[in-house]
């Protein structure tokens, strides 16, 4: 008999948000640097892998990613911006609701992913991580395209805050204590943005392999 994830990874897609230039990276694209010998969007990948109906990247540069055995789709707005990132994945996306994360998060626990998900109800159109302060984890979330109209009505007038419209929809949040079961010290939630943390990630990686 199907079981709730069955159904889940049925209807559910993720996409990598892939966004080109890390200005803190030295202008270098973060989707194509290397821990441990692999390239950081290859390493994301192979965590979602068997969670999702599809796996997708957006991206700005689809020649630095050939290599990927994903369909590749670009931004439909101009600006530069994690909501204009979200806003294409939505919109490219064949599935309802959209499993979100970002290029740089080396350290995706795929256990945690698929609790994460398992929360997920249809009638959610986010469903969203939130630490003890009150802090949100927008690239590591669920959107439903219901929110497309409100997006794009926020990137035409420039807010490009991505929480700015979540009191027009229903945002479940799901409190990341439930989610250290999976992932003890939450390197779910670790970006790289430097070199500094680049070397951090690379020397973590080299321990535990």
């Amino acid at each position: 008999m199907p079981t709730k994830q069955d159904h889940i990874s049925a209807t559910l897609s993720a996409a990598i948000l892939a966004g080109g230039e890390g200005r803190r990276m030295g202008k270098k694209d973060k989707s194509c640097l290397e821990i441990s010998g692999e390239k950081l969007i290859k390493r994301i990948i192979s965590r979602l892998s068997g969670l999702f109906t599809e796996i997708f990247v957006i991206t700005r540069t689809p020649e630095n990613h050939q290599d990927l055995n994903v369909r590749l789709a670009g931004d439909v707005f101009d600006e530069r911006s994690s909501l204009t990132g979200i806003h294409a994945a939505l919109y490219h996306a064949t599935t309802d609701h959209v499993f979100i994360t970002a290029c740089d998060s080396p350290f995706l626990n795929k256990n945690l992913i698929e609790d994460f998900i398992s929360m997920l109800s249809p009638e959610d159109d986010v469903l969203i991580p939130i630490h003890p302060n009150g802090m949100y984890e927008p690239l590591c979330a669920v959107y439903s395209k219901r929110c497309l109209p409100l997006i794009e009505e926020n990137l035409k007038n420039k807010i490009f805050q991505i929480i700015r419209f979540f009191p027009q929809v229903k945002v479940s949040t799901v409190d990341t204590s439930l989610l250290k079961q999976k992932d003890k010290n939450l390197e779910t939630f670790i970006n790289v943005n430097t070199p500094e943390e680049l070397n951090k990630a690379c020397e973590r990686a080299d321990r535990v392999r």
